[in-house]
């Protein structure tokens, strides 16, 4: 009749070692990341004469350029909350165009071509040197003007600058992934994350063990 007894509470008593185990054991599990999508495309950046700082263009290079402004572009990847990178190099058009002679009916405007980071490149292709030079243009001349004064320029149908250089390929605002180096941030995070669960998992589980142990003994006391 003891042995029934208890082995009736016991029974009666597992339902609620059963949900505080699982409890316990969601805590312990990591919690799942996922990886954020974004754009690679080519950013358009813009200094006025004697700025010493890049500013997001609001506009395409549809705007009339002066002498002695900068014009800035780099291949870049942003997304929601990754913004985009300026140009590696400075605005400087001293640097530029300092040894540039001022011509009648003509500006001198410094240009930087960023090709961006290996690791947004299109499958197959590798980013070419990064360029700066002092390119001499009509007076009246736009952004796009610059541009294409030095390099060879692919434009999509919408305006867009796709190409510089050959560069990229054949895509054209393409959505990704984020790039290598921020997914290397995730991991190194989601590894805290689990060496923090790691860390608290000998407390949990000991938390449990004596709960059970109480229980055992509690219950024995009970059928006595």
């Amino acid at each position: 009749m003891l042995n029934r007894s208890v082995n009736t509470n016991i029974l009666k008593t597992y339902p609620k070692f059963i949900a505080l185990s699982v409890l316990i054991l969601s805590l312990l599990a990591p919690i799942p990341s996922h990886g954020a999508k974004g754009y690679r495309y080519w950013g358009y950046f813009q200094a006025t004469a004697g700025a010493s700082a890049w500013s997001a263009a609001m506009t395409g290079p549809s705007v009339e350029v002066k002498d002695g402004d900068v014009e800035g572009w780099i291949f870049v990847f942003s997304s929601n909350d990754i913004p985009a990178v300026t140009p590696m190099m400075d605005p400087d058009f001293a640097t530029l165009c300092g040894e540039t002679p001022e011509t009648s009916g003509k500006i001198r405007v410094g240009l930087v071509v960023d090709f961006g980071a290996g690791n947004i490149a299109p499958d197959g292709e590798i980013p070419n040197e990064f360029f700066s030079d002092c390119v001499v243009v009509d007076k009246g001349s736009l952004g796009l003007d610059v541009l294409e004064a030095a390099l060879d320029v692919r434009a999509g149908d919408s305006g867009l600058i796709c190409g510089i250089a050959g560069y990229p390929a054949s895509e054209c605002g393409a959505e990704i992934d984020e790039p290598a180096a921020e997914q290397v941030v995730a991991i190194e995070r989601t590894e805290e994350q689990e060496n923090s669960s790691s860390q608290s998992a000998p407390i949990l589980l000991a938390v449990l063990a004596l709960f059970l142990l109480s229980a055992f003994f509690l219950n024995r006391r009970r059928t006595r």
